[in-house]
């Protein structure tokens, strides 16, 4: 299956298909979230030590669409279960703890860490809250492709939008990866959750775990493809085999800790020559020596394949994924039978230049990186290889790195939210930029703030123009047409500050011609005359417009003759304006003698 561009389209239809037949009462502004499963070029059981690892996300995924009700339980249903479940915002914790393991919890859990981290950082608790929502997804359980992330951060994504409260990409994924180790009982990293919250169109993301930090790195694109292939078993994460390979990997640490007398926090911190002088000492047994050797090894093999990938060493980024999947197989004893025909099929195969399982192992899938043009022909081989092998078919995914986690507009279903649709955006857009503003990046701010107009064009009046156009010269539609006097005025609102916030980045980036017309563009808005002219009167002194500056600083200390902003500015002018008029008479005494 090759998965082509808005890879949630198709979920959608049959998410909003569902959620107009189940939930006809249903008469608020619909919401949708989308997030996406992911395949790990390399990295496997690093994450929960805290080491490296180098995921992308695909263009498989879980949509989440629904809306409020006026009273009753929250329900959701799940298409892939065929089943409805109920809950109360101020019982939905105590829920998913009594069904510890179940696949509900990992649905009720997101739930419960919202409110959590909610009331952690509001200091105020959620308002009683009924919504119904339907759920569907196209990512095979069980097949190391990361279902369950997807579901948990789309089910957060969701709420984040039910109650228009974002928060910040690395603790998003900390909530999600917290409802799965509390709730599912699932001791996992943190990968599955963060390269699903934050990955990046076109790239895979190395990813370092502990300081959460992320380098893009483009992959699955151009002549060379990232071909997925689902061996179609199943692996259980709540059984004891993961759990087993988190509990030895701390107690190698520990032998390596007492071996050495120091202090070491996870197995990242450790090195290749202390494991074996460990083992060799007779501190590990032998299980323990090859969980830490592959832990130790796989971090350094994902660091050199970052590095590989960043200088199109597809050679090099092969062998290290061959490299990952022998550790896996022989010291980390995770894969299994199926995986492991598979890889050695592939690996025989010409076009394929590294091949290894994916995710925790014990079934799943494998990834293998192959030529664009060996791309049919080895689905094909392995298709019917692994038939003839097992009886058994497996599915091939060719992806392109897709995108994390994101709101969907729902508009193409309901066009009447449409003007609702740009509004959220531009708030989105705004929030973004204030917050890039009081990080001191400016640039970034700009950016966001540059892009205000074109999310709520169409739907303001240009205060000059005659009635049937709005602004930007567009003529009146219907989307301005549907507003409501409310959405007018927080529309008017949010242009006249895009305009002021335009014109702060310029000044502060010393951009003063395009500072001028940010500002002529906020007055012509309508927006605080008294601080735009402010900042004009700033960039016209800087671009030697004098007589322009005074009269914009002149009008300013009429309103406020103690402003000390205009004060400090006229007194620069003045200074400018000598130098303006000592040069003049210069020019004038050569010119005449």
């Amino acid at each position: 299956k090759i998965m082509t561009a808005n890879p949630e389209k198709i979920l959608l239809e049959q998410a909003v298909e569902i959620l107009r037949s189940r939930y006809p009462e249903l008469d608020s502004i619909v919401l949708g979230s989308f997030a996406p499963g992911r395949v790990n070029v390399i990295g496997e059981h690093t994450d929960y030590n805290e080491g490296f690892v180098f995921p992308m996300c695909l263009e498989l995924g879980t949509v989440v669409v629904g809306g409020r009700v006026p009273s009753g339980p929250c329900r959701l249903y799940s298409a892939s279960k065929d089943l409805e479940f109920t809950f109360d915002l101020d019982n939905v914790k105590a829920i998913a703890e009594d069904e510890k393991g179940e696949w509900t919890s990992y649905i009720r859990g997101a739930v419960a860490k919202f409110m959590e981290g909610y009331e952690e950082e509001t200091k105020t608790k959620l308002p009683p809250t009924s919504f119904v929502g339907v759920i569907v997804g196209n990512i095979p359980c069980g097949g190391g492709v990361s279902s369950s992330a997807s579901l948990e951060v789309a089910v957060m994504t969701f709420v984040e939008e039910l109650f228009n409260y974002r928060f910040e990409e690395d603790k998003k994924a900390r909530l999600c990866q917290a409802a799965e180790r509390e709730f599912a009982d699932v001791p996992c990293g943190i990968m599955d959750q963060l390269i699903s919250v934050k990955g990046k169109h076109g790239s895979a993301l190395f990813v370092d775990c502990r300081s959460l930090e992320t380098v893009a790195v483009p992959l699955g694109s151009g002549d060379m493809k990232v071909l997925v292939t689902n061996s179609m078993v199943k692996h259980d994460l709540h059984g004891s085999e993961y759990p087993a390979r988190v509990r030895q990997c701390k107690e190698s640490l520990e032998a390596i800790k007492k071996h050495f007398g120091v202090e070491k926090a996870f197995l990242r911190d450790v090195s290749k020559e202390e494991v074996e002088e460990a083992f060799k000492a007779g501190h590990m047994s032998d299980l323990a020596y090859k969980r830490a050797l592959h832990v130790v090894t796989e971090n350094q093999r994902t660091q050199e394949a970052m590095r590989a990938c960043k200088n199109k060493d597809w050679t090099s980024l092969g062998r290290l994924m061959n490299e990952s999947h022998d550790s896996l197989r022989d010291n980390y004893q995770v894969s299994c039978p199926e995986l492991d025909a598979l890889v050695d099929m592939a690996r025989s195969m010409e076009g394929v230049l590294g091949s290894r399982m994916t995710g925790a192992g014990f079934g799943g899938c494998i990834v293998s990186l192959v030529r664009e043009s060996s791309v049919d022909r080895v689905k094909e081989e392995l298709t019917r290889g692994y038939k003839e092998k097992f009886q058994r078919e497996c599915i091939h995914i060719v992806s392109e790195a897709g995108a994390g986690a994101r709101r969907v507009e729902m508009s193409l279903f309901y066009p009447q939210q449409h003007g609702h649709e740009c509004i959220l955006q531009a708030n989105l857009l705004k929030a973004q930029g204030n917050k890039y503003i009081a990080q001191g990046e400016t640039k970034k701010a700009l950016e966001r703030y540059n892009r205000i107009p074109l999310a709520i064009k169409g739907l303001v009046k240009n205060n000059k123009s005659e009635g049937g156009m709005s602004a930007l010269g567009m003529p009146k539609n219907k989307d301005e047409e549907a507003l409501t006097e409310q959405q007018r005025e927080e529309v008017n609102k949010l242009w006249q500050q895009c305009h002021m916030n335009r014109a702060l980045c310029y000044v502060k980036l010393e951009n003063w011609e395009k500072g001028i017309d940010a500002c002529n563009e906020a007055l012509n808005s309508g927006s605080d005359e008294f601080k735009t002219r402010l900042r004009r009167g700033k960039c016209y002194r800087k671009v030697g417009e004098l007589e322009k500056a005074r009269m914009d600083l002149e009008y300013v200390l009429s309103v406020d003759p103690a402003e000390k902003s205009a004060l400090v500015e006229m007194k620069e002018l003045e200074k400018r304006q000598k130098v303006q008029d000592i040069n003049a008479k210069r020019t004038f005494a050569k010119m005449f003698g």
